[in-house]
């Protein structure tokens, strides 16, 4: 009976031109699908009797502009779901993974309130979403109801925290949080009562949602590119063509895999394969039933194929080939390495295949097609007839040399050539060396080598972090020599070996099923635990941790077990590649291979311990990756062969011995590179991988009351807590996950990893993930470290002028900012913790552990040294960066030459750096085009000042005399508009209406400015209340990365109060009763703060949310600290809307105000669209406007009795008089009169 196959296939290189913000392309999905579509076709549809499902009227290959939301969706209730019991359905996304904000019902599922999404083609467009994977679960479930087999395959990334910065070469499939509000009404299941029930009562274990995806009910087995803290990357093949990594080395397995292979073996050999090329990527396995990982892939759909390749004559082009391609695991000629098969007569019997004498020649591959490889004969050609076939096996396979790329800075240039010498040198005879080959590019190379002050390091393309020690190490001033240059090129062939090891995979003629032998890792440690059994070492990888017994870490103890479930005799070893690109065969007594007979099983000895090198531990190194490699052959072999010492020794030279089978000769060609003639017999073999890691945590100190702690060889210094009683010790992100369930870094810190990385107390080696967190257990009470008796770490680590250091907690509920770091007089960082969070439970510790993790963001502040108060004029270079021009002489000349004038003023948090690219990116429509409204004025300036301990009135002073010093004096025939954020706009009122500057400003457009005071006491306090909000995806609008960093900035500098801008305050009152200056003003107020459902108690909760993240972060003060007053008004987090609008109306021109309030908050005016749009409006009204006085809206509020239609009549006639009055016209020939409202030129006078 024909069974079938429904599949989904959706691929995105390039998204909607209309989505907003842009989405960044991608290279490989197109790609990736493409092969995945062909690897149905030809290996498991073509001369089978499976059918691949192919409707007439719904797309099931969705490609870049077909992808639509809709169509996907489509894709799943109009084919998929037709699926039936017998038949097989896989969806398979290739393309940007996202976030975005969660409606308040999926909170308890989401505890970072956000959802998991894949991005589709108009995703960012109006009226579109991205697909959420509580869609996409309930798309399965529909699926599943017919009871088929469902596997999901996901190459993207969801909430990866991008460890390190990467370099623009290196592509993620990662897009940005999407920071619209998404009500529940909007999800596909909204009006299906019965699907959304069960997903609101979806059980959820943090521990196994290493995907960060809330799995579907329906049966189903999913593929994932990465762990949800880690990113899916893009990779470069050997032909040049872009894939993602996870998709290129799955297809690379299953093209390779002759039969059938199960969902547990398949991940695994993925995420061997994957370790070993990037770093930072383990593809993980899910199931819905564990016992599913065990089942055969796509339902046992694989063909096996002949144990042979059929060579024939085309004569549509006079060659040779054979019918296996890409498709059947023929690897592509590379570098002069080639696969070579022996030919023989049709009809041979299996075991005269074997016997490479009965021979009739062979051949060499030199073209490798997707279906079919040409090939030229090396020998016996003269037995070959054109009309007649034969059958061909594969004897040796290419052994591809390692891309290398030299590069140094220019003082490096020595080093850089010795090492190129070096490299064309090294092999006997001074020839080049037979495995390295060195590329142009960086983008093309494997590994880089990097000259560096004297030093060779080698490190992975993206990241400049040494692999292995330097060479030398250390370094004493030595120059470059010829001795070092040689020696780093030994290394580089050592780890080529490591590679090729790895690399080594089952030949596309083997007859050996993937599930003939059977290999189980036995954790001995403590308990017997059998991988194939337990779920937390059975899935793509290993995790091993050692256990702490008798006052000591004991390392985990491992035994592999390995069974025949064939009817013949087998050979088999098993060989450890170490994170040392040390490779060893330390399982069984002997190293060259066991036999296993039919049904037989064999357990390697009960004492191998798994451990992280003493050398590495004191390095702070606390992982270890090791790689398990299953060889199986059908004669004997000598794995011996394979093994090398560690990267620091020099390769030992090993020889082949008496074995003579193919699979012998290729092992000994790995270590000799020498080429040897087919003899002997031909051997089926095959290959399976497991990567284990070894964590061994480190040791927790007691915290001392008299003395500090010094952790990681001083590195650390926790200096002494007079109540504080606990251990302490430093860990890493993939440890602390473990406990957290993956909830490590706050999605606003994983947007623009530019700005926000993880801060490493050990810089380690380019494999380590580092010493990033620091672990508290044993915690008496946490409560005892507060902002009067802090906690405080001396870091032995510099911090640059720009950088800052965000120390963070996860309590199981929000995450919490702890503190603040500083620079100290002697080049270190001190880290000041001001409060704990409440210890969350885990194995080592009946009281629970807390885990600190610190975050370091990139911010800018202007000039160096800090010359403030700064008046600059912007320009912006061709990525809208404002480049700053502040010498006096040339300002004073582009303003005597300008005739219309903006200046930005910025508020108490921040600088103008972060306001001026507004004026490009806010928009106004001209003559049926929008402009940008740079394009309305002749010259922009900034004002930068000291907004800490420089009071309100000596700010606006300063701004009087910068003004002035570049000719912007009272009656200087100029069009000035100030645009103020907060604080800025009451310095531009202080000196408009105390200093004179009336006489100077035409126009004031405030944005958030706190006119009747703000209700925070202290800077710090709102600072971290707002970091706590956006940290905990509260706001309602999600904050790009940059506001964390420039929230940072006041953390550093020491706490003051907000005094001049308390309600009632005498410098508010003493502004509210200046004269009427006769200057317009425009007022914006944005009225977005925290999102709905936060100040609403919740189902089994006391209190609201909002109120209980304020309480951790301010316990036992909050009440004194907080106005919960002003979270019941409407307000922009940080000012309410009415102390913004407080401006006297006893004025003329009268205070305007931009209706309806904006939608953004105080940290966003400049950056959302909804400010950006406000600020058009306010800079260049229009008649149909919504701009009305601030007498109007008081109108309004007296006369709410008045019937509505007359309240409409006067609104509409107010807002015409306005429209029309404030139309400007050009006097730009005549001094500014102070008595006139600001002016604009006529549109037909715009450039």
């Amino acid at each position: 009976m024909t069974k079938n196959i429904y599949a989904l296939l959706v691929g995105i290189d390039n998204y909607h031109p209309d989505s907003i913000p842009q989405i960044s392309p991608l290279k490989g999905c197109v790609n990736d699908i493409k092969a995945v579509e062909s690897y149905l076709r030809e290996r498991i549809v073509k001369d089978s009797d499976w059918q691949l499902v192919e409707p007439k009227d719904q797309p099931w290959i969705l490609l870049d502009r077909d992808a639509t939301r809709q169509a996907i969706i489509n894709g799943f209730q109009h084919h998929l779901c037709n699926a039936d019991s017998d038949d097989v359905v896989l969806f398979y996304y290739s393309g940007h993974g996202a976030q975005e904000k969660a409606p308040e019902e999926f909170w308890e599922l989401e505890a970072d309130r956000l959802n998991e999404t894949l991005v589709c083609y108009d995703s960012r467009t109006e009226g579109s979403r991205d697909l959420a994977d509580k869609e996409l679960r309930y798309l399965i479930s529909k699926v599943a109801r017919n009871n088929p087999r469902v596997i999901i395959f996901l190459d993207c990334c969801h909430s990866g925290s991008g460890t390190r910065d990467l370099p623009p070469e290196v592509t993620v499939r990662r897009s940005c949080v999407d920071s619209r509000e998404r009500p529940l009404s909007s999800f596909i299941f909204a009006n299906d009562e019965t699907g959304l029930g069960e997903l609101l009562t979806c059980p959820l274990n943090p521990e196994k949602k290493t995907t960060g995806l809330v799995l579907p009910k329906g049966r189903h087995v999913l593929f994932s590119a990465c762990r949800d803290y880690e990113l899916a990357k893009e990779y470069e093949a050997e032909d040049g063509q872009h894939r993602g990594v996870f998709s290129y080395f799955l297809m690379q397995t299953m093209h390779r895999t002759n039969g059938n292979i199960t969902y547990r073996d398949l991940a695994r050999n993925i995420n061997a394969l994957v370790s070993g090329k990037v770093k930072e990527q383990s593809p993980q396995v899910e199931a819905s039933d564990p016992e599913d990982l065990d089942r055969h892939f796509l339902g046992g759909a694989i063909q096996e194929r002949p144990t042979y390749f059929t060579l024939t004559y085309r004569t549509n082009d006079h060659s040779w080939a054979i019918d296996g391609g890409v498709l059947h695991g023929i690897p592509k000629p590379f570098d002069g390495e080639n696969t070579l098969l022996a030919f023989f007569p049709v009809a041979s019997s299996a075991e005269e295949l074997r016997q490479l004498s009965h021979a009739l020649g062979e051949v060499q591959v030199t073209q490798v097609l997707p279906n079919h490889s040409l090939v030229k004969i090396i020998i016996g050609s003269d037995r070959l007839l054109k009309n007649e076939s034969y059958w061909a096996v594969v004897t040796s396979l290419p052994l591809p040399r390692l891309k290398i790329y030299i590069k140094g800075d220019e003082n490096d240039l020595p080093g850089v050539e010795m090492a190129q010498q070096a490299l064309l040198t090294i092999a006997p005879g001074n020839k080049p060396s037979l495995y390295l080959h060195q590329v142009d590019e960086a983008k093309d190379a494997n590994y880089h080598l990097l000259a560096k002050n004297g030093q060779y390091w080698i490190t992975h393309p993206e990241d400049d972090r040494p692999l292995v020690a330097p060479i030398p190490e250390p370094n004493n001033g030595e120059i470059y020599t010829e001795k070092n240059a040689r020696q780093v090129i030994i290394r580089l062939e050592n780890i080529a070996r490591w590679n090729n090891i790895l690399q080594l995979a089952t030949p596309a003629t083997s007859r050996i099923k993937t599930d003939d032998v059977e290999m189980e890792i036995i954790l001995l440690s403590e308990r017997q635990e059998s991988s194939q059994k337990d779920g937390k070492i059975s899935s793509s990888e290993m995790r091993v941790e050692y256990t702490y017994d008798n006052g000591d870490w004991q390392p985990p103890n491992i035994q592999i077990r390995l069974t025949n479930h064939s009817d013949r005799k087998l050979l088999c070893n098993v060989l450890v590649l170490s994170e040392s690109f040390a490779v060893d065969v330390p399982f069984f007594d002997r190293e060259s291979s066991i036999v296993l007979e039919p049904k037989q099983q064999e357990n390697s000895s009960p004492d191998i311990f798994f451990q992280v090198p003493d050398r590495f531990v004191q390095a702070g190194i606390t992982e270890y990756k090791d790689i398990l490699k299953l060889t199986i052959s059908t004669t004997e072999f000598d794995a011996s062969l394979l093994k090398q010492d560690g990267i620091s020794l020099p390769q030992s030279k090993r020889h082949a011995g008496g074995y003579q089978g193919t699979l012998n000769r290729l092992m000994d060609a790995v270590n000799t590179r020498e080429a040897v003639k087919a003899k002997g017999n031909y051997d089926d073999w095959m290959t399976k991988e497991v990567t284990i890691t070894i964590v061994r945590p480190q040791d927790a100190k007691e915290i001392q009351a008299g003395s500090s702690t010094l952790l990681q060889n001083g590195v650390v210094e926790l200096q002494s807590h007079p109540s504080l009683k606990a251990k302490v010790n430093l860990t890493t992100v993939p440890q602390a996950s473990r406990d957290l369930g993956n909830l490590i870094v706050p999605a606003i810190l994983r947007q623009q990893s530019d700005i926000s990385q993880p801060f490493q107390f050990t810089t380690g080696r380019g494999n380590d993930p580092g010493l990033s967190a620091l672990e508290l257990s044993q915690v008496e009470d946490y409560r005892v470290v507060t902002p009067k008796s802090p906690l405080k770490l001396l870091v032995d680590a510099e911090l640059a002028e720009d950088e800052h250091i965000l120390p963070f907690a996860y309590d199981g509920e929000f995450f919490l900012p702890l503190g603040r770091a500083k620079k100290t007089k002697d080049g270190k960082t001190e880290i000041i913790i001001e409060r704990l969070v409440n210890p969350t439970s885990r194995d080592r510790s009946l009281r629970g552990s807390i885990r600190i993790f610190f975050e370091k963001l990139v911010s800018t502040k202007l000039g160096r040294p800090f010359e403030y108060p700064i008046l600059a004029a912007v320009d912006f270079d061709e990525n809208d960066k404002p480049i700053y021009q502040k010498n006096q002489a040339i300002i004073q000349a582009r303003v005597a030459k300008a005739k219309r004038i903006i200046l930005y003023i910025h508020g108490i948090i921040g600088d103008t750096e972060s306001m001026v690219p507004s004026v490009r990116k806010a928009t106004v429509e001209v003559n049926g085009k929008q402009r940008p409204i740079q394009e309305l004025y002749d010259l922009v300036l900034t004002f930068d000042y000291e907004n800490i301990e420089t009071t309100i009135e000596d700010n606006a002073r300063h701004l009087k005399q910068r003004l002035q010093a570049v000719g912007l004096k009272p009656k200087h025939g100029k069009q000035l508009h100030i645009v103020a954020h907060s604080m800025g706009g009451l310095v531009s009122r202080w000196f408009i209406e105390r200093e004179g500057g009336s006489r100077v400003v035409q126009h004031l457009i405030m944005l958030g400015t706190p006119n009747a005071g703000s209700p925070w006491p202290g800077v710090q306090d709102w600072v971290f209340a707002a970091l706590s909000i956006g940290l905990n995806q509260l706001s309602a609008i999600v904050w790009p990365t940059k506001i964390v960093a420039q929230l940072l900035k006041f953390l550093e500098e020491k706490d003051y109060s907000l005094d001049q801008m308390q309600p009632n305050s005498s410098f508010l009152k003493e502004l509210a009763a200046s004269p009427d200056p006769r200057v317009l003003y425009t007022i914006i107020a944005g009225d977005r703060s925290i999102v709905s459902g936060a100040t609403d108690i919740q189902p089994n909760k006391h209190s609201p949310l909002l109120k209980r993240l304020m309480q951790k972060l301010f316990d036992p003060l909050v009440d004194k600290v907080v106005d919960w007053t002003f979270f019941s008004q409407p307000n922009d987090i940080a000012v309410t809307v009415a102390s913004i609008k407080s401006v006297s109306l006893k004025r003329s021109p009268k205070p305007r105000i931009v209706l309806p309030d904006t939608a953004c908050d105080h940290l966003t005016y400049f950056t959302h669209p909804a400010g950006l749009d406000a600020l058009a409006k306010a800079l260049y009204p229009r008649q149909n406007l919504i701009i009305r006085s601030l007498a109007a809206i008081a109108a309004k509020k007296n006369f709410a009795g008045v019937n509505g239609v007359v309240i409409s009549l006067i609104a509409l006639l107010v807002a015409g008089v306005i429209g029309l009055t404030t139309v400007w016209k050009n006097t730009s020939q005549q001094p500014v009169e102070r008595n006139k409202p600001s002016q604009v030129l006529q549109t037909d006078q715009l450039p």
